[in-house]
Formats: structure tokens, C-alpha cells, sequence
């Protein structure tokens, strides 16, 4: 006889109470909420998913399942981004985050990165807000910036998943067209996402409910990204550039209360 389709196992599962219900509507609630926003702004979908999935299970399940859950979802993405993104500038962060990933990942396992997070925050709000007051702010395309864009990138996607914002704050800071700003994060961020997986196989941090929780969800987030991908043709590049900016801006507020409230406890 053949073997049940892994979804359908997965189902089963459910049914016999193997996840708990409040739990999984949590994680649904977060796969379509991240889904939107990596269809329209390319970043944002783990801080919007880990949170939450860290409220229903745990962090380790959190920031493995993202991964998981975007893989397949994502390649029409990459698909549409690749003709048109800068491949210099793309090589040269991704040297600096392959360099930093790795560590930032085994800084997850062995320590407390409550402290990272706040630096993380703090240097993002900085950045932000310095692109939002100063509309003519401009960075230089270089490879040392860009290997340190993508260095930080790496470093905080390894301690606390989200690798977005350090890599959307230097790419469009270079003052490019903003649909060639989106297709140069959904290029990295693949590419990242990529290089994190790998290193969560090395470490040896998935198990089958994280495989089982991601094919149930991976549907919705699917869903949603298209319909977020759908919203930012319908955008202008003013209009974009000021909602990924505020969203970059809330990101860091939240790492940096997170963190607070972390160190006060």
C-alpha cells in the first residue's frame, strides 16, 4: 500500500491531538500575515512570524518552520527578481554573510541573545530613522559597505531569524529604483534563507513536527504572499519606499522592547 501523502499525515496528527488548536491558529494567523508581507515588501514575514510561533511553540521551532514554510512559496519570487538585481553588490553581501551566520546561529544555541538584539535594534532604528529624516541620504555602493551590510544581515538573521532589515536599509539606501531594491532583497534573503537552513541541518536542529507544522502552513503563506505581491504592482515607489522605511522603524522598536523587558525580568 502506498504511504500517506505528508500532509495528510500531518492531519492526522492534528486530529489526534499531536498540536494543540489555540497553538496552530496562532501559527496560521502568522503565516499569513508574514506571507503579505514578504509578497509586498520582501521583508518583514520573520518578524511577524517568529513572535508569534514563539508564543504558540517555541523559538527554536519558530525560526526553523520560517524557513521551512518560505522555501517553496518563494521561487516564483526569485524568479520574477533575478534578471533584475545587482549581482556585484549581491556577491559581495553575501561573502560578508556567510562569514557571520554561522556565528550568530551557535550565539542562538549557546547564549543569551537578548543583548545582540538590543545592538541590532538600536543600530536599525538609527538607520531608519536617518533615511526618513534625511530624504536625500545616500549610501555608497561599495563592496566593503556591502560586505558589511551583509555581515550584520547574517549576523542577526542567525541570533533571532530576521535577516530582512539591515539588508533593505543599505539596499535602498543606495537610491535605486525601488522595484530594483525589492528584487535585490529577494535575492539575498532566498540566498540567506539558503544559507541559515544549512546551517540548522549542521547543528542538527530539525525535527518531523517541524517539518509537519511547515507543510501545513506553507498553503496559507503561499496565499498570501502572492496577494502581497499582487498589492506592491499597485504601489508607487514613493509610497513603497516610506512603508518598508516605517516598517524597518517598527522592527527595531520591537527588538528594542523585547529586549528591555528581557534585561528588566
Amino acid at each position: 500500500m502506498a504511504a500517506a501523502p505528508p500532509s495528510l499525515v500531518a492531519a492526522a496528527r492534528i486530529a489526534q491531538g499531536a498540536y494543540r488548536m489555540p497553538a496552530l491558529g496562532l501559527a496560521v494567523i502568522a503565516a499569513a500575515l508574514a506571507g503579505f508581507s514578504r509578497g509586498y515588501a520582501a521583508i518583514g514575514a520573520a518578524m511577524i512570524y517568529i513572535p508569534l510561533v514563539t508564543l504558540a511553540y517555541d523559538a527554536r521551532t519558530a525560526v526553523v518552520t520560517i524557513f521551512l514554510v518560505d522555501l517553496i512559496p518563494a521561487l516564483p519570487l526569485i524568479w520574477k527578481a533575478a534578471p533584475r538585481c545587482d549581482r556585484r553588490a549581491l556577491a559581495w553581501m553575501a561573502l560578508g554573510a556567510v562569514a557571520l551566520t554561522p556565528i550568530g546561529v551557535a550565539l542562538l544555541l549557546i547564549a543569551d541573545a537578548t543583548q545582540m538584539e538590543l545592538v541590532i535594534g538600536l543600530m536599525l532604528m538609527a538607520a531608519a530613522s536617518s533615511m526618513l529624516l534625511r530624504q536625500n541620504l545616500r549610501l555608497r555602493a561599495a563592496p566593503l559597505m556591502s560586505i558589511g551590510a551583509g555581515a550584520v544581515s547574517g549576523l542577526a538573521g542567525g541570533v533571532c531569524g530576521i535577516f530582512g532589515p539591515p539588508a533593505m536599509i543599505y539596499l535602498l539606501g543606495r537610491r535605486v529604483d525601488a522595484r530594483d531594491a525589492r528584487a535585490d532583497t529577494n535575492v539575498f534573503l532566498s540566498g540567506q534563507g539558503i544559507l541559515l537552513g544549512l546551517t540548522y541541518l549542521l547543528y542538527g536542529m530539525y525535527t518531523r513536527r517541524d517539518l509537519e507544522l511547515s507543510l501545513l502552513l506553507m498553503p496559507v503563506y503561499g496565499l498570501a504572499m502572492w496577494y502581497g505581491a499582487t498589492m506592491f504592482a499597485r504601489t508607487s515607489e514613493a509610497a513603497y519606499r516610506r512603508a518598508i522605511l516605517a516598517l524597518v522603524w517598527a522592527m527595531a522598536a520591537f527588538f528594542i522592547a523585547r529586549s528591555v523587558v528581557a534585561i528588566a525580568a
